[in-house]
């Protein structure tokens, strides 16, 4: 009995199972960050600095890869915001976190089998919808709590600051486009060297503006070119190159004028073009053509 005492009292401590109560606190709080990481990464990509030039990706999932880290993000964020109101609580960070985001994507899923389902379904569009964006929730918020582990108990030390530089890492990565984003206050030289580092083939664009006739007897000699301010601008790679719905400051030195184009460029060969209007001292003039225009 004296020897089971001492074993029993060297023995390590086991972590005490966490009631359920706690883990759908728990659970909860890592699907609320989950959520509203991404959230806020697509409402900032919509509305924020970014906006102002929208580029988009010839796989349309190319972008999901921002939206997979911003919700892995999200969620490791709600549940240290969670470890810290409840320093006592022992679980596992890592099954609750995949639990979360597992659940999320299986949610999506049958949300996406509902909605696409809708004809069969004889359901309301309105009720789909709002099933479609309530299932990857609860889904995550179960599959949570189902996953969420009792650990040993830990004593309190200093952050893994390997955790936090990875965390700081992805969230710099995700806002890295708002800190860099189209100057649209800046002066034409500025614009025009923000475009010539982060618009594909702008460089072409510009080399085939500087050839169209009625341009070039407007402004004389071409001296910049630059998106302009105030207008929404946006691009997109296609199988034949790069296609760009733009409003452009042409700047010469007998004056400017403004230039709306919608075009598809791949190095100095224009694939496709479509009228453009060129608006000089009032007067607009439509090109439609271009003498770089390839013919099928």
């Amino acid at each position: 009995m004296r020897d089971a005492g001492i074993l029993t009292g060297q023995a390590t401590p086991l972590g005490n199972p966490i009631s359920f109560r706690e883990k759908a606190w728990a659970s909860l709080a890592s699907t609320a960050g989950m959520f509203l990481v991404p959230c806020t990464y697509l409402t900032l990509e919509a509305y924020g600095p970014s906006s102002r030039i929208v580029f988009y990706d010839y796989l349309p999932f190319q972008g999901g890869l921002h939206v997979v880290l911003g919700a892995t993000l999200g969620a490791w964020l709600g549940t240290w915001c969670f470890r810290l109101l409840r320093p006592g609580r022992q679980f596992s960070n890592i099954g609750l976190i995949v639990g979360c985001l597992l659940g999320g994507a299986l949610g999506l899923i049958v949300a996406s089998v509902l909605v696409f389902g809708a004809s069969w379904t004889g359901i309301p569009a309105i009720v789909l919808m709002v099933i479609a964006a309530v299932v990857p929730a609860v889904g995550a918020w179960w599959c949570g709590i189902v996953m969420s582990r009792s650990t040993q108990p830990a004593q309190r030390s200093r952050p893994g600051w390997l955790q936090l530089s990875v965390a700081a890492a992805v969230a710099f990565w995700l806002i890295y486009p708002q800190l860099t984003a189209f100057p649209e206050h800046g002066t034409v030289a500025e614009r025009e060297a923000w475009a010539r580092i982060y618009v594909p083939q702008y460089m072409s664009l510009t080399r085939t503006v500087e050839k169209i006739p009625q341009i070039q007897d407007g402004v004389g000699r071409i001296t910049a070119i630059a998106p302009s301010f105030g207008q929404q601008q946006v691009t997109a790679v296609t199988m034949d190159g790069v296609e760009m719905d733009m409003v452009l400051d042409v700047v010469g030195d007998r004056g400017t004028g403004i230039l709306r184009v919608n075009c598809t460029i791949d190095g100095d060969l224009v694939f496709d073009w479509q009228p453009a209007t060129w608006t000089m001292d009032g007067h607009s003039t439509e090109i439609s053509s271009v003498p770089n225009l390839f013919h099928r």
